[in-house]
């Protein structure tokens, strides 16, 4: 019988040797079986089958099971587990650290996505009854070169015909949400809560006419009904004005740098869920410190008012205790998965300009927003001094703003003279002592604890010197400062200089 092809003795190499090798069904047996070494191509493809069948293969579908397992837990977690957020929050850390920078590249770009500030945003500025004479100042303060054009003032009382705020000879009306709020929630979910007793006792006093009341209950219940105006100012905005690409929501005490924000915002596309400011809070909650300044785009609003109605509506309720409203809308955002973005932290000042504290990460940086202008006048006096502005402010131009000579860079001062200690007297460039600002005692000279921060290198912006306690203030950021008496003060100039060299790269 003639046997079939497949079992018939195939021949290799020279047939006078005699080498006849049965075909097996295995390639890499076969390829063993051969006298002549096997071919390159033959060895890989044997390594990579050994590697699909052996205890590499099995170390490999392991690996691949726990990082699906990984990643389908990943995608099960609801936005707001604490595993969600602390690995969110060391992986920002990580990030920071490997990524500080003291130039921000797209400031100096071609707009990725160009904005006119009159119709693609709306400013909501969050005032109050106690804190009603600021928002007439708030107004005045923007400058002959303002572009906002639409507006919205949010409160807890509603303005009366006369009463309402004065944007250069325009009437805005201010409109109570905190009654938006309690409206939405009904009557029996507020009735027997302490906060909204409070309110309508507040409310109360103001529609009687009885000013000195309302602002002594305005001053004790402030904190907790200002937790109430977040969410609902929001929705009144989304509803106002819909298609906006970005959504501002400042304090009346906070100041907006015009030419900083508009790169920062063509930087960005309004149709990716941004929530940006001044990222304050631990791993469990990352929020932007509201009264630095909120921004929120498009996408963020549309996630939130549309999408999300029912984190919404929880957000009402959790109004009623929530200590701080800038954290409540965090979670709110969260619930609906938009996060801080992080990145741009550090373009967000919690202070006014002459407390601004300038580091080393931002000196070239610029900055957006100044916070602490309660006084009417310190909102003017910022509004002189930062009217004639034109192109973005960077951290370090606030010395030229207030007038301050740089002394770093003074063309008669060599290398050898900025490596001694600047010192002006009667002055504070440390801002402060204790927290991060590092404190000598017993330091008997100025010179020697400016010599103390020189050695400390880029760990040390400014240094002061209090004469009568001789105690040496070492601090990692440098303000602008204000006269202090009994204090010698100077910034770190061979740091600033260095710092300054990588500006002008740019």
């Amino acid at each position: 019988m003639q046997q079939h092809p497949s079992h018939q003795p195939v021949v290799i190499g020279d047939p006078d040797l005699g080498v006849k090798i049965m075909e097996f069904e295995n390639e890499d047996d076969f390829l063993l079986q051969q006298r002549r070494s096997p071919t390159m191509r033959h060895r890989i493809r044997a390594l990579m089958r050994r590697m699909r069948c052996g205890p590499f293969g099995r170390l490999r579908n392991m690996l691949f099971f726990l990082g699906a397992l990984l990643l389908f837990g990943w995608i099960m977690l609801p936005y707001d587990n604490v595993v969600r957020l602390g690995i969110r929050f060391n992986v920002n850390k990580l990030q920071h650290y490997l990524n500080s920078h003291p130039v921000e590249n797209w400031l100096f770009a071609p707009p990725a996505y160009p904005v006119d500030l009159a119709t693609d945003t709306v400013v909501m500025v969050k005032t109050g009854y106690g804190t009603r004479q600021r928002a007439n100042a708030w107004f005045e303060a923007l400058s002959a070169s303002n572009e906002f054009r639409d507006f919205l003032v949010i409160a807890d009382y509603a303005s009366k015909p006369g009463q309402e705020a004065n944007n250069h000879g325009t009437s805005l009306p201010i409109h109570n949400v905190v009654n938006q709020t309690l409206s939405s929630l009904g009557p029996a979910a507020s009735l027997s809560n302490p906060r909204v007793a409070k309110y309508l006792r507040f409310a109360e006093a103001i529609e009687n006419g009885e000013e000195e009341a309302a602002d002594q209950l305005a001053k004790s219940t402030g904190w907790e009904i200002d937790a109430l105006k977040f969410i609902s100012g929001l929705e009144l905005a989304y509803s106002k004005f819909p298609n906006k690409k970005w959504y501002l929501l400042v304090d009346d005490d906070t100041y907006l740098v015009q030419p900083s924000l508009k790169p920062l915002l063509a930087h960005l596309d309004s149709e990716v869920p941004y929530y940006i400011g001044n990222a304050v809070g631990d791993f469990r909650i990352r929020f932007a410190h509201g009264g630095s300044g909120i921004i929120l785009s498009q996408g963020a609003m549309s996630s939130l008012i549309l999408d999300n109605p029912h984190a919404v509506r929880t957000a009402h309720l959790e109004s009623l205790s929530e200590t701080w409203g800038d954290r409540l809308l965090a979670r709110t955002l969260i619930k609906a998965g938009v996060y801080l973005e992080e990145e741009y932290s550090h373009l967000f000042s919690g202070e006014p300009p002459r407390w601004a504290k300038i580091r080393p990460d931002r000196f070239c940086c610029p900055i957006v927003t100044f916070h602490g202008l309660g006084q009417p006048e310190k909102m003017h006096q910022a509004g002189e001094s930062l009217r004639n502005v034109s192109k973005p402010l960077l951290w370090s131009d606030i010395w030229d703003v207030y007038g301050m000579s740089r002394p770093w860079r003074q063309s008669t001062l060599t290398d050898d003279d900025l490596a001694k200690p600047i010192q002006y007297a009667n002055w504070d460039h440390a801002g402060g002592s204790g927290g991060e600002v590092a404190v000598a005692e017993g330091v008997a000279k100025a010179e020697e604890c400016g010599r103390k921060c020189y050695e400390k290198g880029s760990e040390c912006m400014a240094w002061t010197w209090e004469k009568e306690s001789k105690r040496c203030n070492l601090s990692p950021w440098m303000i602008v400062g204000e006269k202090v008496e009994g204090k010698v003060s100077g910034p770190n100039g061979k740091l600033a200089r260095e710092l300054e060299m990588v500006c002008l790269e740019y």
